[in-house]
């Protein structure tokens, strides 16, 4: 079992590495006892190094990290990188059809929600709170046994679980996966975000659409409730965005998600 305090997710190598050198000594002294605690034999200097806070263990800490990518990740990273979009696509077509409950219930085997929380399995049994600190999911490829929860003070609550299937969208061409988003949300809705890959408001969609305005908002609302939009009033007009996730679905289609018609 690694020190929590290397569980980090940052958007390059550089800016994990200096998230984790920035970790609290104490943390990291508790962290280090806390693996090593029931090691019969003692630790490698290095290590007894890190737990001193000295620096040079520190830069031997970053060298192995960047090593490891290098021989473990780079050579396929562009792989991970689109089993990674095609899972978050996955997750986000799971909460679109049923919900977000029902999409955490389904994630991983034996994993429970309902009003009061979200249960997984787990060899030890942990309360967790998270008072407003959210949850962040990680999914890996190379990791097959329970969720690893991480559980650091001032970072959201971070759960790395083995990644499902991927996205059950075909890759033929535009078309088919339109009509496969379609089965899931609907002709409407599909259109919806392909046109928000520019900001409009509730009239312009109606208008490019040629329905009511009641039945955009319709719409934009069952979106805006999966993650897919968001909605902002400016002054009379209401204005919809694609989220991130939102234009996932869309990027799926073989293209760049943009407007048509």
């Amino acid at each position: 079992m690694a020190p929590a305090f290397l569980d980090v997710f940052s958007g390059t190598l550089k800016e994990g590495a200096e998230t984790v050198r920035a970790t609290r000594p104490d943390l990291v002294r508790s962290e280090m006892e806390r693996v090593y605690a029931r090691q019969v034999s003692p630790a490698p200097l290095w290590i007894r190094g890190l737990h001193r806070g000295d620096a040079e263990a520190w830069q031997l800490l970053v060298r192995a990290q960047r090593a490891a990518f290098d021989t473990a990740l780079r050579p396929v990273w562009p792989v991970v990188q689109d089993l990674h979009q095609r899972e978050f696509v996955r997750h986000a077509l799971a909460v679109a059809e049923h919900g977000i409950g029902a999409a955490l219930a389904a994630l991983v085997p034996g994993a429970r929600a309902h009003e009061s929380g979200w249960e997984l399995d787990a060899p030890h049994e942990q309360d967790i709170e998270l008072r407003g600190r959210g949850v962040l999911l990680l999914p890996t490829f190379h990791w097959t046994g329970r969720p690893l929860i991480s559980h650091l003070p001032d970072r959201p609550l971070t759960v790395t679980y083995p990644a499902g299937p991927g996205v059950p969208l075909p890759q033929a061409g535009a078309d088919d996966t339109d009509d496969a988003l379609a089965g899931v949300l609907g002709r409407t809705r599909v259109e919806i975000l392909l046109l928000l890959a520019d900001e409009h408001t509730t009239s312009e969609l109606a208008r490019r659409l040629a329905v009511s305005n009641a039945t955009v908002s319709a719409h934009t609302a069952a979106l805006r409730g999966a993650g897919l939009i968001t909605t902002v009033r400016a002054g009379r007009a209401v204005l919809h965005r694609r989220t991130a996730l939102g234009s996932l679905l869309v990027r799926r289609r073989g293209g760049t998600g943009g407007t048509h018609g």
